[in-house]
């Protein structure tokens, strides 16, 4: 996995285990979907309280125990607080994305991720309406990319053009961002 979370690899590992394990919901995200999600909620144009972030990303968890739902909580508030500051603070954002391997080569897919960031904007879909053309012309990248997740029909994106919008992510992100947030 690539992208500075503020988590530690196996504590990414570790939360990803869990979102995809029994004890979450069957629509629970995956973490690379939960990062895309978060960010989206948190460059959108309003807040979201943590309970109904936490509730969307995991359903209803059933923990083996209070140690490990402080544990689990902990991470993904962590995960939270790290995207907030890295656009706050103006640093460079690059989404969290995972490594897959097909016919024995290894590469960064980000489609998850931008599967994650369109949820988190549909979530807040009447507050990102106001979004004027040219900003959401922002929007492209994710949901190009995101369209990759579909089970209807195999898109039609060669490698360069996969790598194009890639390209664009980190920009966009920035972009609605700063849409969002010029008055703070």
């Amino acid at each position: 996995m690539t992208a500075d979370t503020g988590l530690s690899e196996q504590e990414l590992v570790e939360l990803d285990d869990f979102l995809l394990s029994e004890a979450c919901d069957d629509d629970a995200l995956s973490v690379d979907e939960a990062h895309g999600f978060l960010t989206a909620l948190i460059v959108g144009p309003e807040p979201v309280a943590s309970e109904a972030w936490l509730r969307a990303v995991w359903g209803e968890p059933r923990f083996a125990d209070e140690e490990q739902a402080k544990q689990m909580t902990d991470k993904l508030v962590r995960l939270y607080d790290n995207i907030e500051a890295t656009l706050r603070e103006g640093h460079p954002f690059e989404p969290l994305v995972v490594e897959e391997e097909e016919e024995g080569e290894t590469f960064e897919a980000y489609e998850g991720w931008c599967f994650g960031f369109m949820l988190g904007v549909e979530e807040q879909e009447a507050q990102w309406n106001p979004l004027p053309k040219d900003p959401q012309a922002l929007l492209a990248p994710m949901g190009q990319l995101a369209l990759l997740t579909s089970d209807e029909e195999e898109p039609d994106m060669d490698e360069a053009e996969y790598e194009a919008w890639v390209e664009l992510l980190p920009g966009a992100v920035a972009g609605l961002y700063a849409f969002w947030h010029r008055d703070m």
